[in-house]
């Protein structure tokens, strides 16, 4: 989801002020007896529609609805998360897009900079028990997202690959390395996967806070952006102490190596829950056999939030705000629940027993939500990508091209500086 903010509000506010028509086309149809309400088709928007296994689950999930409110049926909109950002922004910028869009954190925070979406306050109103993972759906004091799901991360291994080697669960990296040489040594598996390309910078940008975090970065000092900091310097020189131990399969994207871990053949990786779940489902790695442990590193890692956002374009904001209302409750919780493994959702409702006991992994992942942080800068949730762009680029001539550390965060703070 790499497409810059400057470039997608000028592309909004573009297509805006020219005027471009269009709106969701929406079906009408006649009530079917006197009295009923008429028929509406909700669009919602998803790149996890197209998931395997999950996206077929969280789609039947949101499909109990409809038994809620019959005279409403839920369409798709399943775009390819590589094009989500783009066609979301183009989309909403002609005035057009789904009824709800379920976004990452960065295009949720682009969307309703450029003023497209819905006031959910008679979403939240009365409902009492709306957790943390909601705080960042309000922008500029209004309720524009409501928590789709919350995906933290850990380090995640595959236990009989760890005993076969005779290997410790690390806890820093250099413990890391070593027993991720000791699988290999033994087994032949892959030690480590983690994303390490800026080709896919949005997604390794986000998988790096985890590094920054992890060694106390904040990226921000009150309103200054501060990149080159001590914190940021011990992140990259941890990165490239992985990058250069050989453990990790250099140039594999970042689906391949989930592939492979599905295939019993890693040891290791730092993943987010939605990550995981889809690693253990329909592949040769049984749940039982995964488990997960706090990042490497000796402070809280990160996470990805999700939102749910209402188009102000959309012809049937009312029932989209209904189907919302819905998706809080008890009933709309549980349904999701059940489709989305240990992620956090809006409300605190439980992980399964029943998942519990068949996916060892899952209540680490409860345990490490408590205390990560968002992968977006406080104060610059609508810049972060700018602001990160030039850090990963230099981290990718430190590991790829054996840049000094130290003048590379000095260069991507001058970037920085000139932008900001």
């Amino acid at each position: 989801m790499g497409f810059e903010h400057l470039n997608r509000r000028s592309m909004i506010k573009a297509a805006a002020a020219a005027g471009v028509a269009g709106v969701m086309a929406a079906r009408a149809g006649k009530a079917a007896a006197q009295g009923a309400k008429a028929p509406v088709t909700l669009v919602l928007a998803n790149s996890q529609w197209l998931d395997a296994l999950r996206g077929k689950s969280l789609w039947n999930a949101v499909l109990e609805y409809q038994k809620v409110a019959p005279h409403v049926t839920l369409e798709q909109e399943a775009i390819p998360s590589a094009e989500f950002d783009n066609r979301l922004t183009t989309e909403f910028g002609a005035g057009q897009g789904p009824d709800i869009a379920i976004m990452q954190e960065g295009l949720f925070y682009s969307i309703a900079d450029a003023g497209f979406l819905v006031d959910l306050a008679p979403v939240a109103q009365g409902v009492s028990n709306l957790n943390a993972t909601n705080g960042n759906g309000v922008v500029k004091g209004k309720r524009l997202g409501i928590a789709w799901q919350r995906a933290v991360y850990a380090l995640i291994y595959n236990k009989p690959l760890l005993d076969a080697g005779h290997a410790a669960v690390p806890t820093t990296v250099e413990a890391l390395i070593a027993s991720a040489r000791a699988v290999t040594a033994a087994t032949g598996a892959i030690g480590f996967t983690a994303r390490h390309q800026i080709a896919d910078f949005s997604g390794w940008f986000m998988d790096f806070q985890n590094w920054a975090y992890g060694y106390g970065v904040n990226w921000v000092d009150g309103q200054k952006i501060t990149v080159d900091t001590p914190e940021a310097l011990a992140a990259f020189r941890a990165f490239k102490q992985m990058y250069d131990a050989k453990i990790l399969p250099i140039g594999d994207n970042m689906p391949t190596q989930r592939t492979r871990f599905k295939e019993n053949k890693v040891a290791f990786s730092i993943d987010n829950s939605g990550g995981t779940l889809n690693i253990v489902s329909g592949g040769a790695l049984a749940a039982k056999d995964l488990y997960a442990a706090p990042l490497p590193f000796p402070k809280p890692g990160a996470h990805q939030q999700i939102f749910l956002g209402v188009n102000g374009n959309g012809k049937h904001k009312d029932e989209a705000i209904a189907f919302l209302r819905w998706l809080v409750s008890a009933d709309g919780q549980m349904s999701l629940r059940k489709a989305s493994g240990p992620d956090a959702l809006a409300t605190d409702v439980p992980v399964t027993e029943e998942f519990r006991a068949a996916n060892p992994w899952a209540d680490r992942f409860v345990e490490l939500a408590k205390t990560s942080r968002s992968t977006l800068i406080p104060g610059y949730e609508v810049e972060t990508t700018q602001i990160m762009r030039p850090v990963m680029e230099a981290l990718e001539r430190v590991i790829v091209a054996g840049a000094d550390p130290k003048p590379a965060l000095a260069e991507a703070q001058r970037r920085v500086d000139q932008q900001f």
